[in-house]
């Protein structure tokens, strides 16, 4: 597919007063999920006005905050398929927000579809693309330049959206479920604050004070070896991993030794001091009571 790439400011801020012309434009996020490096970043986005396709480039030197801002807060009517993700992702990533959002996935939720994009192009547009998407979520985002093969994937994710959502409105209409449909739009957009990562390796709800304790300290000491080594955090050591040690404690350095000889080597050394560090911290926090 033919399409324009953004990748300035001053590009994305010229398009984007031509885009407040439109009525609404189609977007989608492609991005980096601490897969390849650490952390998450946004690394793509794609665009379809009807007309033409565009590319913001976020891993271009003069992308700016400031030009994606103009992007997000463009008043043109933002057709999507499942925003809460990308929406937290922004959020947590610039601390921005995305204004006037259609998603289609909540008119297809409402009609009883749950499933991803593909099927519901395939259900109510009788389009079948067949495309190996499990493979190319799990591609390299970050890598410059993109594969051909990939942004073909990428731009396929806006190509139907405008039908989709002619469609789907449609039907609400018919079924007299526009103010269900209104209600769960304004649900979705909420965008919560992020919960920290060490609440989501676990039943934190089930883990006593002092679990939660041992689980936050290694989690952050696992977390600082990632960080300076821009690694995914799995990579230094498993999620099960700092919640085992959490749960049964090394009780000397000896131990704890042996219980981390199965990591990777370069990380050993490091994840042993802070560790320690991390056990020692959690005891003088339960002593003193602390949560």
């Amino acid at each position: 597919m033919i399409y324009t790439t953004l990748d300035s400011d001053e590009k994305i801020i010229t398009q984007c007063k031509r885009w407040e012309s439109v009525p609404s434009i189609a977007v989608d996020f492609e991005g980096e999920y601490n897969l390849h490096i650490y952390g998450e970043h946004l690394c793509l986005i794609q665009i379809y006005d009807t007309e033409g396709f565009y590319i913001i480039d976020p891993r271009s030197s003069r992308v700016t905050k400031k030009g994606l801002e103009v992007f997000f807060t463009l008043p043109t009517e933002k057709i999507w398929f499942d925003i809460q993700g990308d929406a937290a992702l922004i959020y947590k990533v610039y601390g921005l927000k995305i204004n006037n959002v259609y998603d289609v996935r909540v008119p297809a939720k409402i009609l009883g579809y749950n499933g991803n994009l593909l099927g519901l192009e395939k259900e109510y547009l009788g389009i079948e693309v067949n495309i190996n998407k499990k493979k190319n979520q799990q591609a390299n985002w970050l890598k410059r330049p993109i594969d051909v093969d990939l942004m073909e994937y990428a731009l396929l994710d806006v190509k139907y959206l405008h039908q989709l959502k002619d469609v789907l409105s449609s039907i609400i209409a018919k079924e007299g479920l526009g103010k269900s449909v209104d209600e769960a739009m304004k649900r979705v957009m909420v965008v919560k604050e992020p919960t920290p990562g060490w609440k989501n390796i676990c039943r934190w709800r089930d883990l006593k004070k002092c679990e939660r304790v041992y689980v936050r300290n290694i989690y952050i000491a696992r977390d600082k070896i990632a960080r300076s080594f821009n690694v995914p955090a799995s990579r230094v050591m498993d999620k099960h991993h700092v919640v085992s040690l959490a749960l049964d404690p090394p009780k000397t350095r000896a131990d704890l030794h042996k219980r981390l000889s199965g990591e990777p080597q370069r990380f050993q050394r490091l994840l042993e001091e802070n560790i320690e560090k991390a056990l020692e911290r959690s005891r003088k926090e339960i002593e003193g009571g602390e949560s």
